[in-house]
Order: structure tokens, then sequence, then C-alpha cells
């Protein structure tokens, strides 16, 4: 038993040159990186919500002739929130009393404040004509809570499919005028 033990002894003698050439090795590595790696520029995404809005249109504007505005971006200031109608639109009224349908993409409900009935907001969004497909995906995504909200969304001929909601600063300060304590 005694030459087994012996034939073990050489190898018990490498164990701490080859840790320290390991360390050696592992150090050497992290010196070229840190050397000849090149810094990586991290793009700042900035979102600024007091930018300016691209193509305001005035409501009566608007109001005249929404088919003329079919296939281009509008933002429209201070619309009235009439009504809800689902999950995902809204209704508003065009300055002669017409109701006029306002849909909200992910985008803006994610992003944007909650609307409520009667909120004043800004909306911004593309301007598109009313399909039997935009419905069907629509229905298909969730957006009408009742059977009757796909029929009320089948009598709008055009609609503004909304990216970006802001509610108004009249309304904030009103909200924060209301939960202030009178004295």
């Amino acid at each position: 038993m005694a030459a087994n033990l012996k034939s073990r002894a050489g190898a018990a003698k490498l164990g701490v040159p080859l840790m320290i050439l390991c360390f050696l090795t592992v150090g050497g590595f992290l010196y070229w990186l840190s050397r000849s790696a090149e810094p990586t520029e991290v793009a700042e995404v900035v979102e600024e919500t007091g930018a300016a809005l691209a193509n305001v249109v005035a409501l009566s504007e608007f109001s005249t002739g929404t088919a003329a505005y079919v296939g281009q971006e509008v933002t429209l200031e201070g619309i009235e929130v009439v009504s809800l109608l689902g999950t995902q639109a809204l209704w508003m009224n065009l300055d002669n009393g017409t109701p006029y349908l306002l849909h909200l993409t992910e985008m803006a409900l994610a992003d944007s404040v909650a609307v409520a009935q009667g909120d004043v907001v800004t909306v911004s969004g593309a301007v598109m004509e009313m399909s039997d497909s935009i419905l069907d995906a629509w229905a298909a995504a969730g957006a009408f809570s009742q059977e009757t909200d796909r029929i009320q969304a089948e009598f709008a001929v055009d609609f503004l499919e909304v990216t970006l909601v802001i509610a108004d600063a009249a309304e904030e300060g009103d909200e924060e005028a209301a939960s202030e304590p009178s004295s």
C-alpha cells in the first residue's frame, strides 16, 4: 500500500502552480477584454407629453366632412366623451350633434389616461373607413362587451383610430380642486 501513496505524491505538487496559472490566465483575459472592447452607445428614448401635436384640426372643421380626412392623421382638442362603447371605443359628438366613433388602439389604452363618460380630452390618430373586417377584428380582440356594441359600431361610416389620449388641463385642475377639502 505504501507504493500506491507514493505514486500520487507528484500530482499533489502540481495543484498550487496550476491554480496560480488559471488565475493569471483569467486575469490576463479580463485585462485583454477591458483594452479591446469598444463601448456601446445606449439610445435614450425621451417622450414629451407637451410636444406639439401634428395636424391639429378644429372640431367645427372636422364636423363639416369627416370623410375628407380619411387616411390622414388628425388631432382633435377639447373633445367631450359622450359615452363608452365596449372596452376599446367611445362616442363623441360632432358640432352638428352627430355621434362620432373613436376606437382606442392597444397603444392608446396602455399609454394614456383612463377615459370616462363626460371627460374632456385631446385625441390624436388616423381617420379610417369602417368595414366588416375591422368590426370582425374588434370582435376577435374582445372590444365589444355586449352584443349590441357591434350593432352600434356598424352605424359609423368612418372613425378615428386613436393612438394618443391626453386629459385636458382644465379637467385635471377640476379634479384637483374637487379632491381638496373646502374650509
